[in-house]
């Protein structure tokens, strides 16, 4: 495996900000259920599915902010 060129602004790819988002939601997820709230699991993977589809679209499409060609 190796890292791809501009290794260094991986955060601005929007694969790698949506696995961000996903992290973020989920990790946040936990302290949800622990205040009275309850999300319904259908809604939950329905979000985590369409966050996952979104990151697998986004990484193949080019991305000129991180390359920096068109």
């Amino acid at each position: 495996m190796n890292l791809i060129p501009e290794w260094r602004k991986c955060w601005r790819l929007t694969s790698v900000q949506l696995a961000i988002l996903t992290a973020a939601l989920n990790a946040a997820a936990v302290g949800w259920v622990a205040f009275d709230g309850h999300i319904s699991p259908i809604v939950w993977a329905s979000v985590n599915m369409a966050l996952g589809i979104a990151a697998a679209i986004s990484r193949v499409i080019p991305q000129p902010k991180v390359t920096g060609s068109e």
